[in-house]
This record gives C-alpha cells, structure tokens and sequence, in this order.
C-alpha cells in the first residue's frame, strides 16, 4: 500500500489503489485501445512469411517490457498467458527495435487527450531526467582516463492538472545524456497543435533563451522560464524578464518531477540496452509507461467521485 500523504485531496487514495496500475491485462488492454487508434509503424514486405502476430501485439509486446521492466524472455511467458500465443523472445527483440520514439511521442499525446477529457485546467511544465544504461564508457576526469555509465536523457513537455491532480505528459523525446535541453524543447517537445492558447508554459533556467520564448509565444502560450542572473540588452529577453510570475513558478515547481519520481521509485531510472536506437526506444516508452499509470488513475477518480457523489446525495 502506498504511503498516504496529508496533502492529497480527499479520496485521492482510494482512487489511487483502485487503479491497479500492476494489473497486467488491464494495460494490455488499455494499451492495444491506444494502439489500434493510431497507424501501426510497421511496413510489411511483400516477399517473405507473415508475422505470427497481429501487429498492434507487437507493439503492446514493447509496452509492457518496458511497463513492468521484465527481460524479453519473461515478456515472452506473459504473452502466453495474455493471448494465448507464443512467439520467442528474439523475434520480440526484433519487432521491439521497429518502433521509433516519434511513434511513441504519438502515443503518448493520444494518452493525453483521453486524460484531459474530464478537464484540461492546468499549466504546461518542461524538465529532464538523466537514465543510467548498463554499459560503461572511456571518460576523462580531472585529467586521468575513466570508465563510466553510459547516460541518456528523457525529455519531456507536461501539463499539470489541476482539477485531478496528475501530471500528464505531453510530448516525449529521448537523446544522450550530453545533449542541451534547449534545442530539443523547441524542436521536439513544443508543438502548437499539441496545446491550449492562453496558459502559461514554466521551465528552468536551462529553456531560458530567445528562441524558446518566441517558440512559446508562436504557439500562444505565455512564457514563464525562470531567467538567469545576468543583464540582458536583448528586447526579448528583457520583456521575459520583466515579465516572469516568481509566484506562478513555485505553484507549479516540483510539480515536473512526479514522472521521474514515480521512475526513479520503480526501476532506479535504470535502462538494459546495448543499441543507441533501443535506448531512445526504452526511454521514451518510459514517457508512455507514466502516461498510461495517470489514465489508469484518473479513470478511477472519475469512478470515485462518481460514487462519492451520488451515494451522498
């Protein structure tokens, strides 16, 4: 049982357990729904033998390694007692490295929008988290030569709602470890199709930036990156500046953390992958995995407050 916090609205407990977020055909469900919305990825050749599953099983076969960070092979037993059907583990492996993170940025919206059915209220928030990977690499450290983990980085645009109380991500993009926050904000994360016009849109000192703000302000969004302690003589900048709500910020900061928290809880931001492709896979499947845990919940809130509702009438 989860520890019970103070804070919490009322029933948010009870709702939270009634979600059963372990349950394993409950997400195999609810993730093959989400699938079969949007156009599978995979393109058949004409030559060849057909695959032995439909294809929407293969990429719900991807979800839930990653969902419940099983190996392959115990993935491969969990098909058979989902469907009844079997496929090795290396044929998994190879339909799991067919996916790409732009198709499971898709996923992660179409996840979004059914969780903002009930309410869209709330500001958008962007944030990083660093996912250690089970290989070592050479590195150069106060001048002497050393072996460290291999990082990577997911990256993801969120929206805080108020009215349920979860965190729901927007859109999700993965990199190396190295790469700034800053130019992926602007050409992955950030679409105007994705957003409501008129909220605000709060970051950390990393977004700061003239491009970013202009990127914030084409999709209609206000602006509110934390500024960094310098003098600026550029007219953007200075109207950002001049401009940033402090008080809005601390309403919203932390707020960003909850996915990488939940992670961190879970599997320790760990990642077991040799291919920089299948990285970038896990990591934004990562993205999805939280996604499809807030719906899960928000589902039953909505069952909840149903009944709280009624029954008290």
């Amino acid at each position: 049982m989860a520890l019970k916090s103070p804070t919490k609205r009322k029933g948010y407990w009870k709702a939270y357990e009634q979600a059963d977020i372990k349950d394993y055909r409950k997400v195999w469900n609810i993730t093959k729904e989400i699938v079969q919305k949007e156009n599978i990825p995979f393109k058949l050749k004409k030559r060849g033998r057909p695959p032995k599953l439909k294809l929407w099983m293969y990429v719900c076969l991807a979800v839930i390694y990653v969902y419940f960070n099983d190996p392959f092979r115990e993935t491969e037993q969990l098909l058979k007692i989902l469907t009844a059907k079997r496929l090795d583990h290396s044929n998994i492996v190879r339909w799991f490295g067919k996916l790409s993170p732009a198709y499971i940025d898709k996923l992660v919206y179409e996840v979004h929008l059914q969780i903002i059915k009930k309410s869209n209220k709330g500001d958008y928030l962007a944030d990083s988290s660093g996912v250690t990977c089970d290989q070592y690499q050479n590195a150069i450290h106060r001048g002497e030569k050393i072996k460290e983990l291999i990082h990577w980085k997911l990256h993801i645009f969120a929206q805080y709602l108020l009215v349920l109380g979860l965190v729901s991500i927007v859109s999700v993009w993965a990199t190396h470890g190295d790469t700034g926050d800053s130019p992926i904000f602007r050409k992955h994360l950030l679409k105007p199709s994705r957003v409501t016009s008129g909220k605000k849109c709060h970051t950390d000192k990393a977004y700061f930036g003239k491009e970013n703000i202009r990127k914030a302000k084409d999709a209609k969004l206000i602006p509110n990156f934390v500024p960094k302690e310098m003098e600026y003589t550029d007219s953007t900048l200075k109207i950002a500046v001049r401009d940033y709500d402090n008080e809005s910020r601390k309403k919203n900061r932390g707020l960003v953390e909850t996915p990488f928290g939940g992670l961190e809880t879970e599997m320790g931001m760990k990642i077991r992958c040799r291919k920089p492709h299948h990285r970038n896979i896990v990591t934004c499947l990562l993205g999805l995995k939280h996604n499809i845990k807030t719906l899960l919940r928000a589902k039953a809130l909505k069952v909840f407050s149903y009944f709280r509702t009624n029954l008290g009438k």
